[in-house]
C-alpha cells in the first residue's frame, strides 16, 4: 500500500473523471487525489443520475402501488396489520408508504446529501478518534461519495433487469438483482434478511470505502476496514432485528 500510494501522490492531479473510473480500477489514486481536494461534484451526480434511471424504471415497469404491495409481502407482521385495519387505514397507510418511496427518489440530490452526510460523520469520527486518524469532514465526505458510486452498478442492473422482463409481482427495494444470497430465498424473515445484507456490490463499495478512509486518515487500511466494517455489521444487526420483531 505504503508503494501504491508513494506512486499516486507523487503524479499528476487526476481529472474527476480520471477520478471516477480509478475508484473502479485502481481507487487508491483516486483517493490520494481526495487528499489533495475534496472535490465531489461528478461522482455526486452520477448517483443522482442512477438514482433518477431507477425511479424511472420502477414507475414504468413496476408501479409505485405495486412496489407497496411487493414490500408488504415481505413482511408478514406488517402485512397482518393491514388486513386488520378498516379499508380507510389500509388505504391511507399504502398511500403513506408509496410517497415514502416516491419522495426520496424524487428529491434524491437532498437525500443523498443527508445519507451521505450522516455515514461520512460517523466514519470521521471513528477513524479520527478511534485509530489516530488525520481526515477533514470533508474529506470522508468525499471518499464516501466516490465509494458510494459502486452501488450504481447494481442500480443500473436493476434498471436493465426492469426493462427485460423482471416480475413486477417480485421486485422490492431490497430485491432488486440477484447479487446476494438473500435473493435466492423464498421466505421472508430474519434470515433472508441476513444473507441479503451479504451482496456483492455492498462488500465491494465497503472494502473501496474503506481504503479510501485509511488513506485520507493516514492510518494502516486494516483501521479503514475495521471502522467501516464495523458500523456495516452494527447496521446489519439492525435490519435483523427489525426482521425478527416483524416476521
Amino acid at each position: 500500500m505504503q508503494e501504491e500510494l508513494a506512486v499516486a501522490e507523487g503524479g499528476a492531479p487526476l481529472s474527476q473523471v480520471e477520478r471516477v473510473v480509478d475508484t473502479f480500477v485502481a481507487p487508491s489514486k483516486t483517493f490520494m487525489d481526495v487528499r489533495r481536494s475534496a472535490s465531489w461534484w461528478l461522482p455526486f451526480i452520477l448517483l443522482c443520475l442512477c438514482s433518477y434511471g431507477l425511479a424511472f424504471g420502477i414507475a414504468q415497469k413496476v408501479g409505485w402501488s405495486q412496489l407497496v404491495e411487493n414490500t408488504l409481502s415481505e413482511n408478514p407482521k406488517s402485512a397482518e396489520r393491514m388486513a386488520n385495519s378498516s379499508p380507510e387505514q389500509a388505504a391511507a397507510t399504502r398511500k403513506f408508504m408509496a410517497y415514502s418511496f416516491k419522495v426520496p427518489f424524487y428529491v434524491n440530490p437532498i437525500t443523498n446529501v443527508i445519507f451521505i452526510a450522516i455515514f461520512a460523520l460517523a466514519l470521521w469520527a471513528t477513524i479520527n478518534f478511534g485509530f489516530g486518524g488525520k481526515a477533514t469532514f470533508g474529506q470522508v465526505f468525499c471518499v464516501t461519495t466516490y465509494a458510494f458510486l459502486i452501488s450504481c452498478i447494481k442500480t443500473l442492473l436493476a434498471v436493465v433487469v426492469l426493462y427485460t422482463g423482471k416480475a413486477s409481482e417480485s421486485f422490492t427495494m431490497d430485491s432488486m438483482v440477484g447479487t446476494s444470497p438473500g435473493y435466492y430465498i423464498d421466505t421472508p424473515g430474519v434470515l433472508k434478511t441476513l444473507l441479503t445484507s451479504f451482496d456483492v456490490f455492498t462488500i465491494w463499495m465497503m472494502i473501496v470505502l474503506g481504503i479510501g478512509l485509511a488513506i485520507v486518515a493516514r492510518t494502516k487500511r486494516n483501521s479503514g476496514l475495521i471502522a467501516v466494517f464495523g458500523w456495516w455489521i452494527l447496521i446489519v444487526l439492525l435490519k435483523v432485528g427489525y426482521a425478527a420483531a416483524t416476521s
